[in-house]
């Protein structure tokens, strides 16, 4: 028998669509740049497995990783230093170690809805439970601050936020961040930050809780803004408390990053943005493209999403998310149904720009024609 607390979640809904369909099929689901990593990245791996940097490394990662991280960050606070760094295997193992760091048995964590799939699992995961919030539409996809208030309780431990939002693309106001920061700091709360693609911004500007790491924990991941997913690597930021807090949940669950990856990002931040600076265009016109196409099938309505890499479109057809997907997946293109990321997402799905605007193109001439079939 396998314990109740693996049993109590399930598979992810995204991944269930990738498997019903073959290779050949159109990719319209996965949050993955269909760019490869800089040249000079590569080159530093094969250098690095050249060089004999295949042993295991320091727990919380290389020193000049994490000083070369904390001076990127920087250009949201001055007095991130790379005691505050911690390397990790991506985004992913950085929020579990800080859920099974910081979560009791009772605890209640405030998580976005519609939201990143791991957000819930998660906290259930570590005994605690999840309370959603909700993400509207109608305001932006911006968390409600009002709604927050209301939901904390003396048992809330942890508000999770991610901006740019997974799936939703919506991206947090200087307003609205500074109302979360005034309520960690009124009621002792952690705010838990997922900043990943906080490099893919179109309209307006990200704003880090770096600002803030004595009752804020960032999570961040070099798989988007270098373009290296299957790497898995990434890091999170928080003050020297927390660091030495979450480095034995670290330790426990990996050891220690790997070491010639590490040594490869490293070689590759510097340039990172001039990487960037030729990406994040090529996906603003995706963007457009794909915004217009969907709202050119009827029943959909989509607003421009200001950040991340996904549309996600509302639609009026009469079945639940995951019909609808599987629907469109039985015709060879992948997208992910909304109700994948909690019950509020339902009646949405999501749909990735991180391919090609041919690839774009040909898939959602695939969703009209389902969608009119239908």
């Amino acid at each position: 028998m396998f314990s109740k607390r693996i049993t109590s979640v399930n598979p992810s809904g995204v991944r269930e669509i990738f498997e019903l369909v073959g290779g050949d099929a159109i990719n319209l689901g996965l949050g993955e740049p269909d760019y490869q990593p800089p040249g000079v990245a590569k080159e530093a791996l094969k250098e690095a497995l050249d060089m004999g940097m295949n042993k295991y490394g320091p727990t919380l990662g290389l020193a000049k990783l994490r000083e070369s991280i904390a001076e990127y960050l920087h250009r949201y606070a001055g007095s991130v230093g790379p005691e505050n760094i911690a390397v990790t295997s991506g985004g992913t193992e950085a929020l579990m170690v800080i859920s099974q760091s910081l979560y009791d048995p009772g605890d209640e964590v405030l998580i976005p809805e519609p939201g990143f799939v791991l957000y819930h699992p998660h906290a259930v995961l570590a005994g605690a439970r999840p309370v959603s919030y909700g993400l509207r539409e109608e305001e932006g996809f911006q968390p409600d601050v009002d709604e927050i208030q209301e939901l904390i309780t003396d048992r809330t431990k942890a508000i999770v936020v991610n901006s740019p939002s997974n799936p939703t693309g919506g991206v947090m106001s200087r307003e609205t961040f500074e109302a979360l920061i005034d309520i960690a700091n009124d009621r002792n709360i952690w705010i838990i930050s997922d900043e990943v693609y906080d490099n893919y911004i179109y309209e307006g500007e990200h704003h880090s809780f770096c600002e803030n790491l004595e009752r804020s924990i960032v999570v961040n991941s070099f798989s988007k803004s270098l373009a290296t997913t299957g790497w898995r690597i990434g890091y999170l930021a928080a003050n020297e408390e927390a660091i030495t807090q979450l480095s034995k949940m670290h330790y426990y669950t990996m050891a220690c990053p790997p070491t010639p990856i590490q040594h490869a990002i490293l070689t590759a931040m510097p340039s990172m943005n001039e990487f960037l600076k030729d990406v994040v265009p090529v996906f603003d016109s995706r963007r457009r493209k794909m915004v217009s196409m969907l709202n050119d099938i009827e029943g959909f309505e989509c607003i421009q999403p200001a950040g991340a890499i996904f549309a996600f479109p509302s639609y009026t057809m009469d079945m639940c998310s995951m019909d609808l997907a599987k629907e469109i997946a039985k015709r060879g293109v992948i997208c992910s149904p909304g109700a994948a990321f909690g019950p509020r997402g339902e009646g949405y799905m999501r749909f990735s720009f991180a391919a090609s605007e041919e690839d774009i193109e040909r898939g959602l001439t695939v969703v009209r024609d389902v969608v009119e079939s239908l």
